[in-house]
């Protein structure tokens, strides 16, 4: 057959890759804890599905999610972990989650073993997700068996400042500004490894540094109670976002930005990184290290951001493991286009159940394969720079960023 040879020497070359991409180390380098009761779940169970579709309809997570591309894909990788038999789409769900309480009931270490299949040795937790249904960063490191660090919410600590001043004096600017530095100061010291902002949910990205006087304003006119609750005061979600980039920019701490796709209370538009520019180029926090989530369908736009401007990586994560292999491979191919691979990182922002972090880190080394294999077989890179590429993507941009205790 025409073509036979080469396609062999291709499939061939994709496979080795994929086998010494699998030896490599992988730090998740944003995603959330599981909930307490992670291991109770069944066929049809809203939370287990709702791990793959940013929708909250029950008419979507009952009808669309199993319908999905990179759902089916999940379950069939799933099953094939498990050793569970090939069946049909309709009875793969059942057949998964029957052979997974099966394990979970045999003592078997279930976490452990999924998380040493995907080779994760770190873990960076959003705490701001899940609330008291969620796994503590301790208890989710003693059941994981390894590394687990925090990341806070600068809007959580806001909403906390409200709620403890409720019933006092209106703060000022000056006194609100210095003690949320010092709740700040207080997470650092505690251990945090970085803080993460959701202004895109609250006011979009687009965030013009506030003057005193408008804080000022903002705070007496505030229903601190209300705020304590949601903060989505525009004035002051973008005070506390320039508050935390100055203070992470003098502390080398990177800040995280939810960018692109979310939950459906997200107004798309404003969640687009090119928005961040004022924040990028102030001399004030323009050594604040940021990092760009998701950012699906806005890869191009991060991937450029990062290419010219020193202080800014990516992820693509919640879209890889959600949109499938296929997808995650034009992503991080585009991705590559133009951000430096020392600036891409994997991560999964997995959440509710240990198999969506295990789903994304495994497809980001499948794809990361067949994109660098594409690249080193049309000459555009050499095959010795495999690992240290992957490596780097997978685990040695995110130790290093984070100042992370871990060999990679």
């Amino acid at each position: 057959m025409v073509g036979s040879p080469r396609r062999s020497r291709e499939q061939q070359a994709a496979e080795e890759a994929a086998q010494r991409i699998a030896a490599l180390p992988a730090i998740d380098q944003h995603c959330h804890a599981p909930l307490i009761d992670w291991q109770s779940t069944g066929p049809g169970d809203p939370d287990w599905r709702r791990c793959f579709s940013e929708g909250r309809h029950p008419a979507s997570l009952h009808d669309d999610v199993p319908a999905s591309i990179g759902y089916r894909e999940f379950l069939r990788a799933l099953a094939a972990f498990q050793g569970v038999a090939a069946e049909p789409p309709t009875r793969l769900e059942a057949a998964v989650l029957d052979r997974r309480a099966t394990e979970l009931r045999s003592g078997d270490d279930y976490l452990g073993r999924l998380f040493d299949d995907a080779r994760i040795v770190g873990l960076l937790v959003d705490t701001g997700y899940g609330g008291p249904h969620a796994l503590s960063v301790a208890a989710f490191a003693r059941a994981a068996r390894r590394q687990v660090h925090a990341i806070v919410r600068i809007e959580s600590v806001a909403q906390e400042l409200l709620a403890a001043t409720a019933s006092a004096h209106p703060l000022g600017a000056v006194a609100f500004g210095d003690q949320l530095a010092e709740r700040f100061e207080t997470a650092l010291a505690a251990g945090i490894v970085g803080f993460k902002s959701i202004a895109a949910y609250r006011v979009g990205l687009e965030l013009p540094a506030p003057s005193a006087r408008a804080v000022a304003g903002a705070l007496r006119r505030l229903d601190r109670a209300s705020q304590a609750e949601r903060l989505d005061d525009p004035v002051l979600i973008a005070h506390v976002v320039w508050s935390a980039a100055r203070l992470a920019a003098a502390r080398s701490v990177p800040l995280q930005f939810h960018t692109g796709f979310g939950d459906d209370d997200l107004h798309l538009p404003r969640a687009d990184p090119t928005l961040l520019r004022a924040l990028l180029r102030d001399p004030d926090t323009e050594a604040c290290p940021v990092v760009l989530l998701h950012s699906y369908p806005f890869v191009a736009q991060a991937a450029y951001l990062a290419s010219i401007y020193p202080q800014v990586h990516l992820d693509l994560s919640l879209a890889i493991p959600l949109l499938g292999g296929a997808a995650a491979e034009r992503m991080i191919a585009e991705a590559l286009a133009m951000c430096p691979a020392t600036k891409l990182l994997a991560a999964s922002d997995g959440h509710s159940y240990p198999e969506m972090h295990w789903r994304g880190m495994r497809l980001w080394r499948e794809a990361l394969a067949t994109v660098l294999t594409t690249e080193i077989s049309a000459d555009r890179m050499d095959d010795a720079e495999l690992e240290p590429v992957a490596g780097a993507i997978l685990a040695g941009n995110a130790a290093r960023l984070y100042r992370l205790p871990l060999r990679v």
